[in-house]
């Protein structure tokens, strides 16, 4: 695959951070771009005709706001503590920086009805081929790579989880040795699993026991949590990397495996009357009624399947509101 001259970034800074898009996206009321459903007959054929889509649709919100969820307002802060530029690997735009402006979309590689993933099994190629082809058509080329090779960045903080590591994994595998330094990796430990082993060792060592620190949360917002503590609680961000590695690894031997906490399962139905019982006690919050639905109520939902069943709910009240 050819790959067009390097696109430079423009940002005077020594500290980047780069975090995963996320599903959940502010869309103002406007339909998302998805993925039209034909049959491609390369991988570059269909990175073209998504690029030519996207280009239809006016860009609307920065990137930084069209992503929602814990995950983002994470690594905001992160940035934000840092003064460093924050940026997202996204499966449908590439590498981006926060503030570049974008139409909505809907495109994953995570288990999701919108993920691309059974359109690259068709075509026998992977993730990273994906993310290959969508960043050469806007021309970025080896987006990690050239990003990191810049000599005015000196610390690449990379918040991943596992689908994300999948997608960029040969992009990061591209990084010159002289250049490793420059980076820390946060994922969850299969995440580690799957980085091109030269790079493991500057992913910082977290895993399970951060859920009894003060930084609790999801799976999905597991590797976001672990950039904080890096930074807020454990102040490593000018740390060399094995020094680094060390601290994180003394940090989670003072700290135990939460203990496991059995939720049954419950219908669509079910659990929709449970939320609706106290709705008016949470004012309709997602994130507290979700929490009430695994630690009070304790019954098993996954993360996707309650935003379905709450945002259904939403939809009801706000009709009933205006009757």
């Amino acid at each position: 695959m050819q790959h067009p001259s390097k696109q430079a970034y423009s940002f005077p800074m020594r500290t980047v951070i780069i975090t995963n898009c996320t599903n959940r996206k502010r869309l103002d009321g406007l339909p998302p771009v998805v993925l039209n459903d034909e049959c491609y007959s390369s991988i570059a054929a269909m990175a073209k005709a998504w690029k030519g889509q996207i280009d239809e649709r006016p860009t609307t919100l920065m990137a930084s706001s069209l992503y929602v969820g814990r995950s983002v307002s994470d690594a905001r802060r992160v940035a934000t503590k840092l003064d460093a530029k924050l940026m997202f690997a996204s499966t449908g735009l590439g590498l981006i920086e926060g503030d570049q402006r974008c139409p909505p979309y809907n495109l994953t590689v995570a288990q999701d009805p919108n993920s691309i993933i059974p359109r690259l099994e068709k075509l026998g190629v992977r993730a990273s081929d994906w993310w290959e082809a969508v960043n050469v058509t806007q021309s970025k080329g080896s987006a990690l790579a050239d990003l990191v090779s810049q000599p005015d960045i000196d610390l690449v903080l990379i918040a991943l989880s596992s689908n994300y590591v999948q997608l960029i994994g040969e992009d990061l595998g591209k990084i010159r040795d002289t250049q490793i330094d420059k980076l820390r990796i946060f994922t969850s430990r299969p995440g580690i699993e799957m980085l091109p082993s030269h790079l493991r060792r500057v992913a910082m060592p977290y895993d399970e026991r951060l859920e009894t620190s003060t930084l609790p949360g999801t799976r999905n917002d597991f590797p976001q949590r672990a950039l904080r503590h890096f930074i807020e609680i454990l102040e490593l961000s000018s740390a060399p990397a094995e020094i680094a590695r060390k601290s994180v690894s003394a940090a989670m031997d003072l700290l135990s495996l939460a203990k496991t906490t059995i939720r049954r399962r419950a219908s669509d139905s079910e659990i929709a009357y449970m939320l609706e019982c106290v709705w008016a006690d949470y004012q309709g919050s997602s994130t507290r009624l979700l929490r009430y639905l695994r630690d009070d109520a304790l019954v098993s939902c996954e993360q996707s399947r309650f935003r379905r069943i709450w945002q259904d709910i939403k939809g009801q009240d706000s009709i009933e509101s205006k009757a």
